[in-house]
């Protein structure tokens, strides 16, 4: 499947640590995003539906 360029904004912390953790690894900083929206969505959907104000609902 073809990616899709897409722009995010995050605090300049965030990056920092993003960045130090990629250069650690030797990876690229889209790489290691990729793999962390990835796993979130693998675990929300695991876990249930996602509510931002509530965090995560068990499914039954």
């Amino acid at each position: 499947m073809k990616a899709i360029r897409t722009t995010i904004s995050l605090p300049p912390e965030q990056l920092q640590r993003l960045q130090e953790m990629a250069d650690q690894h030797g990876l690229s900083l889209a790489w290691l995003v990729r793999q962390a929206v990835s796993e979130f969505l693998e675990r929300r959907e695991k876990v249930g539906e996602f509510n931002p104000l509530n965090g995560y609902q068990k499914k039954d």
